[in-house]
């Protein structure tokens, strides 16, 4: 396919998806497509962009900074291992983490957080509203509320900005739709939580990717994360 006519193509994907989102902001999960395709979509006006592998991360985001994509945001949505916290602290216009599974991870980036780029990083906590054994996760009430805890004692002049909850609905069920929208209504309902208990009052949810994402739309999710209803 000649690049215009890719170009063409993809500008029509993302104003339909767009369309669509009402409240809710598109990161475009960039994960398995080229360079070339994020920079169209870019040029076509997305700026927040999602990656879930560090090494990918760093090469597409010097590429677009080799393009002059100054206002591109880069979300990290994978699994974060800790011996790779540096590197992408590191990113260039590096906007926010949806992925702090755990209080050690949580731990690692605030003890890291001085390599950040930039005077602030936000990030999500990630919680588990599912069985499913391969997904990871803060997997009760009481250990989410214990990462907060430590996320209220430790806020001050630090450049990690807590934004908000991030759930996977389930996708091994009959019952897909039913599914996704209990494991959503699971972040909603912890997340009122939170505002209740904490001093935390304005908290975003990140919920909903390409084969749910209209669902998490219904439910007024701040950010849907979408790649192979856009890129394939």
């Amino acid at each position: 396919m000649e690049t215009t006519e890719r170009a063409q193509e993809l500008g029509k994907r993302f104003e339909t998806i767009n369309s669509s989102l009402g409240h809710s902001s598109l990161v475009a999960v960039s994960k398995y497509s080229p360079l070339e395709d994020i920079h169209h979509a870019y040029e076509w006006g997305q700026r927040d962009f999602g990656e879930n592998r560090v090494p990918d991360l760093v090469l597409k985001a010097e590429g677009l900074k080799q393009l002059h994509c100054d206002k591109i945001r880069w979300h990290f949505i994978g699994k974060l291992q800790s011996n790779k916290i540096n590197q992408l602290f590191k990113i260039p216009h590096l906007y926010s983490i949806h992925s702090v599974d755990s209080l050690k991870l949580l731990k690692k980036l605030y003890q890291k957080q001085s390599q950040i780029e930039g005077n602030a990083l936000f990030f999500f906590l990630q919680v588990k509203t599912s069985d499913e054994e391969e997904k990871s996760g803060l997997s009760s009430k009481e250990e989410l509320y214990e990462a907060i805890s430590f996320i209220e004692e430790n806020k001050e002049g630090s450049k990690l900005k807590f934004f908000g909850l991030m759930t996977m609905g389930k996708m091994r069920t009959k019952e897909f739709e039913k599914e996704a929208r209990q494991c959503f209504e699971s972040l909603i309902s912890l997340r009122n939580d939170i505002h209740r208990d904490f001093s935390f009052t304005d908290l975003k949810l990140s919920m909903g990717m390409s084969q749910d994402y209209k669902i998490a739309v219904e439910l007024q999710s701040d950010f849907v994360r979408i790649g192979s209803a856009l890129f394939s």
